[in-house]
C-alpha cells in the first residue's frame, strides 16, 4: 500500500471515528428527499415513476448549454417535460460540446457568469444548481483545478443568492479531502449544501467516504448522484478498457444500503439516484432502476419498499 494510500485511509478513519461519535445525537435522521437524475424524457412518461411520488429530478448540460443551439434545443425539450408533470428541476453544469477543442477547455469566470445568467433567465423556475459536475474528479476539467471550481460556485450563488447551490459535487475517491480542502479556501460564502457521489460508499457497502464528508462539511449534505452499479467500462491498470458486470442483485443490495445511509445523520437531506432507464445498447454505464424496456427492475423494487417505510417512519418525504 502506498504512502498516500495509506494517508488517505487514516483520514477516512478519523473521520469515521469522529463521526460515530455523533451518532447517538443524530439516531433519529432527518426527512429525506428522493430524486432521480435521468437526461431523457422517457422518466416523465414512465407510471412506475409517477408511482414513487418522488418529483425531484436532476440533468446535467454543458455550462456553454445558452450559446449551443443543439444542447439548448434537449434541454428545452426536458424541462418541458419536466414541468408538464411538475417535476422539480436540479441542473448541474459540466464541459461544453460544441467541439473537441471547446470540450477541453474551462471557461473563465467571466463567460460562464454570462452563460449561467442566461440559463437562469430562461428557466426562472429552476432554483436549484449545481454549478459543476464531479468536479474533483480526475476526468473533469476541474479535477486539478478546486479554484476555479469554487469559482463557479461563487459565480451562481452571487447571480442567483436565493437558489439552492450545491457546493463540491465530489466523487468518493481518493483525493477528496485534498481537493475539498483546496476548493473551499476559494469560497467567498460558506454553502448550506454540500454535494457527495458516493458510489464507491453504495456499491461497496460500506460508509467511510460519506462520515468522511460529513466530517469536511456543514449544512446539509446531498447525495446529488449515486446508486448500485449493474455494469460498467474502466480502465485497468494497463490502460485497457475492461467491461465489469456485477449484476441486477448486487446493484438492488447496493442501492438498498445507500439509501439506508441517511440515518447516519440528519444533515443528509437528499438522494438522487442515478438513472431510470437501462441503455439499449450499453456502451460504458448501466445503474438504471427500469431495464431498456423501462420494465422494473429489482433496484426499482427496493426503492419503492423503502421509501414506502421511510415515509411512514418519517424518514423519507
Amino acid at each position: 500500500m502506498t504512502l498516500p494510500r495509506l494517508l488517505w485511509v487514516g483520514a477516512a478513519l478519523l473521520g469515521t471515528l469522529a463521526a460515530l461519535a455523533t451518532t447517538a445525537s443524530s439516531a433519529q435522521a432527518g426527512q429525506v428527499t428522493l430524486g432521480i437524475g435521468q437526461q431523457t424524457i422517457e422518466i416523465f412518461r414512465s407510471p412506475e415513476w409517477h408511482a414513487l411520488n418522488a418529483p425531484d429530478v436532476r440533468y446535467v448540460t454543458p455550462w456553454d448549454t445558452a450559446t449551443d443551439p443543439a444542447q439548448l434545443d434537449k434541454l428545452d425539450t426536458w424541462m418541458t417535460a419536466a414541468r408538464e408533470v411538475n417535476a422539480r428541476v436540479m441542473i448541474g453544469f459540466h464541459r461544453s460540446h460544441k467541439s473537441a477543442r471547446e470540450a477541453n477547455r474551462l471557461p473563465t469566470l467571466r463567460q460562464y457568469r454570462r452563460a449561467f445568467e442566461a440559463l437562469h433567465e430562461r428557466y426562472p423556475d429552476v432554483r436549484t444548481w449545481i454549478p459543476w459536475n464531479e468536479a474533483n474528479n480526475a476526468g473533469s476539467l476541474t479535477g486539478r483545478n478546486p479554484k476555479r471550481a469554487a469559482g463557479y460556485y461563487n459565480v451562481v450563488k452571487s447571480v442567483c443568492p436565493r437558489c439552492q447551490v450545491v457546493a463540491g459535487d465530489v466523487l468518493d475517491q481518493r483525493n477528496l479531502e485534498s481537493w475539498l480542502t483546496r476548493y473551499k479556501r476559494h469560497l467567498k460564502t460558506r454553502p448550506t449544501i454540500w454535494g457527495l457521489h458516493n458510489y464507491h460508499d453504495a456499491n461497496q457497502r460500506i460508509d467511510r467516504s460519506t462520515r468522511l464528508m460529513l466530517r469536511l462539511t456543514r449544512g446539509q449534505l446531498w447525495f446529488t448522484e449515486t446508486g448500485g452499479v449493474v455494469k460498467m467500462r474502466v480502465r485497468d491498470q494497463n490502460g485497457k478498457m475492461v467491461t465489469k458486470n456485477y449484476g441486477i442483485r448486487r446493484a438492488a443490495k447496493s442501492t438498498r444500503h445507500v439509501l439506508n445511509l441517511a440515518r447516519i445523520s440528519k444533515r443528509i437531506t437528499r438522494i438522487y439516484l442515478y438513472h431510470w432507464l437501462a441503455p439499449s445498447r450499453f456502451t460504458t454505464w448501466d445503474s438504471a432502476l427500469t431495464n431498456h424496456k423501462m420494465k422494473p427492475r429489482m433496484t426499482y423494487r427496493v426503492v419503492s419498499k423503502w421509501l414506502k417505510n421511510a415515509r411512514k417512519s418519517k424518514l423519507a418525504r
